[in-house]
């Protein structure tokens, strides 16, 4: 039997916000995890709880894609020209190098959010590998081992993306037998949900895991994620039959 919660590290066992340990370098974390900021090309960052079966959900809010981490200075020269963006080294002296505005420009910010084993490439968008599963915002396409597939409607700035997720019990390994590629878990389903309205069966028969809660951010783009019971459509667990992705047995 599979314990039902796996914490992303053992120094996050009590936390329910983004891991500061399964992340990629460029994304960056704020108010105490809950808030992670993108940096140009795709990054991945997952949650600090990962489950091995059951229902459970959890939401992610779209926040304006911001670059104040970065401090870029105020520019004074004509909007045509390259902006300047400043990068410190390891001896802390300040450099600059150019970028086209184009490059950074915030309607550029993306999001794929879902759910990812610790097995997945953070340096990828979620749903680039067979380790992970996401909802695009772009076209709101589904994304998993490279391929998208049409699935609901696109979503952006303040949409609070639901993510449902519900895990048969694994198989019973057997002694001796290894088995070559990911396991299907027949039954196992992912679900999605714009501002409180069900999406659809956005994956089926996934494969076998400990999953994670699980974004990806494109460039400047911001998400805060919510996996406590103090949910902004609570309803969804009573109607789905699922748990927050709360470590609390007492909750329980």
């Amino acid at each position: 039997m599979f314990p039902a919660f796996i914490p992303s590290n053992p120094s996050e066992v009590s936390l329910h916000c983004f891991s500061s340990i399964m992340k990629a370098k460029a994304i960056k974390l704020y108010d105490n995890g809950l808030i992670a900021n993108g940096d140009k090309g795709y990054r991945s960052v997952l949650g600090t709880q990962g489950v091995t079966e059951g229902s459970y959900y959890y939401e992610v809010t779209i926040l304006n894609p911001s670059s104040e981490s970065l401090n870029i200075p105020s520019n004074p020269i004509p909007p045509s020209a390259p902006m300047l963006e400043p990068l410190l080294t390891t001896s802390n002296m300040l450099y600059l190098e150019t970028h086209d505005t184009i490059s950074i420009h915030f309607n550029s910010a993306h999001t794929r959010i879902g759910f990812a084993t610790a097995q997945t490439d953070l340096e990828l968008p979620i749903g680039a590998d067979s380790y992970s599963y996401s909802y695009r915002d772009l076209d709101g396409g589904v994304f998993h081992e490279g391929y998208i597939n049409e699935y609901a409607d696109s979503y952006g700035y303040n949409d609070i993306i639901g993510c449902l997720i519900r895990l048969q019990p694994q198989k019973p390994k057997i002694r001796g037998v290894i088995e070559e590629g990911p396991v299907v878990s027949e039954g196992s389903e992912i679900h999605y949900f714009k501002n409180g309205e069900h999406m659809g069966c956005a994956f089926s028969n996934i494969y076998e895991g400990c999953y994670y809660p699980a974004v990806g951010l494109y460039q400047y783009a911001r998400v805060e994620i919510n996996m406590t019971p103090n949910l902004l459509y609570p309803k969804i667990l009573k109607q789905y039959n699922a748990k927050p992705f709360f470590n609390n047995h007492k909750y329980f």
